[in-house]
């Protein structure tokens, strides 16, 4: 059984659920590794997008855009796509429906049905990740237009997006909420109300 511990946040006093060092540094590096990819993916597509625009007005000098640069920068914004779903997970920003559990259902049956919609959704992640797993697999040969690189290596954002879902989705069925969401529920309903 964990042990509760006790935060303030803003003048509020939290019991939190404590979470183990060892998930607490792996989660930590994932989120590092995420953080960092999503970042020099979007430089990039800012960058060669950019780029590609400013080819354009110099073709007078026989300068043209990469052949290769539209379909490099649509491919790549899957990465930061998937990525980007799991940074919402996190912070409980995807939509959620919880008014007919709210209205119709005691608080004790509400948290039952949201446990059973979590392990719903973990379900659905870990067979979403499979198929992706798949999809990756099966374009291993297959190569780019006008680049010799496999549409593999864009395809694989679909199950590492997916693994990143699943680890947040997780978290949330082990804790009741998120651990490491960096805005509190109350929070972001506070922001709302401005």
């Amino acid at each position: 059984m964990q042990s509760l511990h006790v935060v303030e946040l803003r003048g509020q006093v939290l019991e939190v659920m404590s979470v183990p060092t060892i998930i607490r540094k792996v989660y930590t590096l994932l989120d590092w590794i995420r953080t960092v990819f999503i970042i020099a993916t979007l430089t990039f597509i800012i960058g060669l997008g950019t780029l590609q625009v400013i080819l354009r007005y110099f073709a007078d000098l026989g300068l043209r855009p990469f052949a290769w640069g539209e379909e490099i920068i649509r491919l790549s914004s899957l990465w930061v796509s998937f990525l980007a779903a799991s940074l919402a997970a996190r912070e409980g920003a995807h939509l959620c429906v919880t008014f007919l559990i709210e209205k119709y259902l005691s608080e004790k049956k509400g948290a039952i049905a949201k446990k059973a919609a979590n392990i719903v959704i973990v379900a659905i992640l870990c067979y979403l990740l499979y198929l992706g797993l798949l999809r990756t697999l099966d374009n291993i040969p297959t190569s780019l237009l006008n680049l010799n690189i496999s549409v593999a290596w864009f395809y694989a954002a679909i199950p590492v997006g997916f693994f990143y879902l699943l680890v947040e989705y997780l978290l949330v069925a082990l804790y009741g909420e998120h651990p490491f969401r960096k805005w509190r529920r109350s929070e972001i309903e506070s922001c709302s109300r401005m």
